[in-house]
């Protein structure tokens, strides 16, 4: 008999035990399934938790649920998020919370975790401006903070930034405790293209009661690189100090993309800045920066200033070497690939979107096909204005000054240069120019020149100016004028099938030009040698880029009233300089030829004579 009622109790409590497990897997079932609740309870309460802890304005129109286990969490449908005073608000989406436990076995809703996805924000620079901070960060600072807010699949437009829009924002926010950082990573699209906050901290607790505070920042996109760190300090003079490093792969793409007109951003290509820094409301600066521009090395000082109406970039640097070229590429697009003037029209907008005030010094600088040591220079860029100036620069063994600016009023650019060297090696000079070494000798001289127009041959058409030149114990390379001479003295029309090569040495050559409406006019053009005397005359044309000269060749005692002895052409365009010898001069100079061009002129009622004979 005891037998069977044993085997009942254990059929019994098998039983038993398996309608408790029933029970227990139906309550697990239950808490951790999501249950979907009617409006106003819970997200009433939610809603009055998210005001009173963060001020923010809640509005549920969608569907909440709540489920226990694993976490006891909460997800509302159509949430729109206001912060105070309109300065952000979330439209649309779907909010998910973690809920304390602790606090909701005492039936009151906190939220340890916020995840915020598929929604639109919304805000305004002006009203983000002018909230309370430090009274934000007061408040969440209580140990009952969120610990972190993910905002995932999401945009954000400004009212009045519309170019810093934001598309695909995946984000999170992280503040665990008031002694630890609050956190920043994640990424999102700004033009179409990834921007990635590789690494962002600051100690809001320590912001709030106007504390320095620690903070870290390193962004990243395909053309640039921003990172930095040091110290932070909100305030009545809000400051920040500490190391920064900004690199751009290319400037000319970053600009492109950004939208941002930096100076000259659409001619730069690599540039990297790295030093200490101090930023407040009024200025950024950098006492001691280190900028590469390329593979060059620039140091000094740098600063961009807010409390103007538009930014203004400042700065002062030196460096060893320097390659200014990229500057200057403007300038070789004047011309076409056919060497005509460009009728491409000039456009100053996109190199002075931004101020500028540049002192640059090097021992060696790069500025087109030209070089120049020990140079001391300085930019300036306004509106539609570009000033560039040469305090002093060794110059091809000499020393050179200039000045050069270009002004854009209504389409039309208004071209003005000037300058003056001394003792520069003209043959050196001609080769960086891409040009043969016709000529040896010091330079020195000075010019102005200036025009007006839509495009470089509008400029040069309507060019006007003044140049003078004068060289020193030079040569003519390729002609040998005093054997010339002698060549001429005995057999004169033979003399033009063998003038070329050798060398012509001048004591002093000099020549003022005179431009207007595109012409160069030589009003006066001299050479004078041990052998050799020259008179120059004639034009330059430069819409045509082409020489029109004559010059008169003598012996260097020969009177002034005497004819010269010959007389050379110097035509063709600047690429294609032609120098041949007048053929009638050489003619007129034979005694057996002379008689074939009469110095009187045959009356008209008189039939001249068919050949003169002598």
């Amino acid at each position: 008999m005891a037998g069977p009622k044993v085997y009942n109790i254990h059929q019994m409590s098998r039983r038993f035990v398996f309608l408790i497990a029933l029970i227990a897997l139906a309550v697990l079932g239950t808490a951790a399934s999501p249950w979907t609740l009617p409006g106003g309870g819970l997200s009433a309460e939610l809603t009055q938790h998210v005001k009173d802890r963060y001020g923010l304005d809640l509005t549920v129109r969608g569907r909440s649920t709540f489920a226990v286990l694993p976490i006891p969490r909460v997800k509302f449908e159509n949430v729109t998020l206001r912060f105070p005073n309109e300065a952000l608000r979330a439209e649309g989406g779907t909010l998910r919370g973690e809920l304390r436990v602790l606090p909701l076995l005492f039936g009151r809703i906190e939220l340890s975790d916020f995840d915020l996805s598929e929604t639109k924000l919304i805000g305004s620079l002006q009203k983000v401006q002018a909230v309370d901070w430090p009274k934000v960060f007061r408040n969440g600072a209580s140990e009952s903070h969120a610990r972190r807010l993910v905002i995932n699949k999401s945009s954000l437009r400004w009212t009045d930034l519309k170019a810093a829009n934001l598309d695909r924002i995946n984000i999170v926010i992280r503040w665990t405790d008031a002694s630890e950082p609050l956190t920043v990573a994640g990424t999102a699209e700004w033009r179409d293209e990834p921007v990635v906050v590789e690494k962002a901290s600051i100690f809001p607790d320590l912001l709030a009661s106007d504390r320095i505070s620690p903070f870290t920042l390193t962004l990243s996109s395909p053309f640039a690189r921003i990172a930095a760190e040091g110290e932070a300090q909100l305030g009545e003079t809000p400051r920040i100090t500490g190391e920064s490093t900004i690199k751009a792969t290319s400037v000319r793409d970053f600009t492109r993309w950004s939208g941002l007109d930096l100076p000259f951003g659409s001619l730069l290509r690599a540039i990297s800045l790295n030093g200490d820094f101090s930023m407040d409301r009024r200025r950024l600066s950098w006492p001691a920066v280190a900028v590469t521009l390329g593979s060059d090395k620039l140091e000094g000082t740098m600063g961009v200033r807010f409390d103007t109406d538009r930014p203004i970039i400042t700065g002062t640097l030196a460096a060893d070497t320097v390659n200014l070229s990229d500057l200057f590429a403007p300038f070789s697009l004047a011309r076409t690939s056919s060497g005509a003037w460009s009728e491409e029209g000039i456009d100053l907008a996109r190199a002075t979107g931004m101020d500028l005030d540049l002192r640059l010094s090097a021992a060696s600088a790069s500025l087109g096909r030209l070089s120049l040591d020990d140079m001391a220079a300085s930019v300036l860029v306004q509106p539609g204005r570009i000033e560039a100036s040469i305090g002093r620069a060794d110059f091809y063994d000499g020393t050179l000054k200039g000045r050069l600016s270009l002004v854009s009023r209504n389409g039309v650019v208004d071209f003005k240069s000037q300058g003056t060297y001394s003792n520069v090696k003209i043959a050196p000079f001609l080769t960086a120019m891409g040009e043969p070494r016709w000529i040896n000798g010091r330079a020195q001289g000075q010019f102005s020149f200036e025009g007006q127009g839509k495009n470089p041959a509008d400029v040069i058409r309507q060019a006007e100016g003044r140049s003078n030149i004068e060289l020193t114990e030079g040569e003519i390379v390729g002609i040998t004028l005093q054997d010339a001479l002698r060549r001429v003295e005995k057999r004169p029309l033979l003399a033009s099938l063998n003038w070329k090569g050798g060398r012509t040495p001048f004591d002093k050559a000099e020549a003022q030009i005179v431009v207007k409406d595109g012409v160069g006019e030589i009003v006066e053009g001299t050479l004078k040698g041990p052998a050799v005397q020259a008179d120059l005359r004639g034009q330059i044309l430069l819409p045509e880029r082409a020489l029109r000269v004559t010059a008169d060749v003598s012996a260097a005692d020969a009177p002034a009233t005497q004819t010269p002895a010959l007389v050379f052409d110097v035509t063709g365009d600047w690429d294609n300089v032609a120098v041949t010898p007048q053929v009638r001069s050489l003619i007129e100079r034979s005694g057996a030829a002379k008689p074939l061009f009469p110095s009187e002129r045959v009356p008209a009622n008189r039939q001249g004579p068919q050949a003169v004979a002598q």
